[in-house]
């Protein structure tokens, strides 16, 4: 367990480079404010989900930094 995140980093990113030369075609990504030409398929890709999880923990971050609001009772025991 205690190598069980690195291995996992590892895979991901291995993933990511397989899956950005497996989709080579280049394509032009036409925002708001701003025209990008010369992005290959792949790589879009990766950067959509990379930036989709980023706001995503960005919008997580008050509830994970939130306290536990739930006071424990400690029950005590009846038997002296």
């Amino acid at each position: 367990m205690k190598y069980f995140y690195f291995i996992l980093l590892i895979l991901l990113i291995s993933f990511f480079f397989i899956f950005s030369n497996l989709n080579p075609g280049i394509i032009d990504i036409d925002l708001f404010f701003v025209k990008i030409e010369g992005v290959s398929l792949g790589f879009s890709m990766i950067f959509s989900v990379l930036i989709g999880a980023t706001i995503s923990l960005i919008l997580q971050i008050p509830r994970l930094l939130r306290g536990n609001s739930k006071v424990s009772s400690h029950k005590k025991d009846e038997n002296p």
